[in-house]
């Protein structure tokens, strides 16, 4: 099952026993400053939690696979996150 953000900020409400507005408007806070953060090219590192940066991938060749005739896929970026062993062991129940 997925959580979408509504649902996700009326648990986090629940769970802290704060407003809805006060959360939503805190998570949007935190996700425009890690989209602008990744944007500037920065990487975020939530320690015992997650690193998540913007890589460049070059100009690569490719096939369309519904044709078969060749392109070129043109450089972009793309989001690595690793998820950092604590939080995988928790998942796990390691601990």
């Amino acid at each position: 099952m997925a959580i979408n953000k509504k649902e996700f900020i009326n648990r986090m409400a629940e769970s802290g026993q704060v407003t809805k507005k006060s959360c939503r408007e805190y998570l949007d806070l935190v996700l425009d400053t890690f989209y602008e953060l990744l944007e500037e090219g920065e990487e975020i590192k939530f320690y015992g939690i997650m690193n998540a940066e913007a890589k460049l991938t070059p100009e690569r060749p490719a096939r369309n696979p519904m044709t078969g005739k060749k392109c070129i896929v043109p450089e972009h970026k793309r989001i690595k996150i690793k998820v950092s062993e604590p939080v995988i062991r928790k998942l796990n129940e390691e601990e």
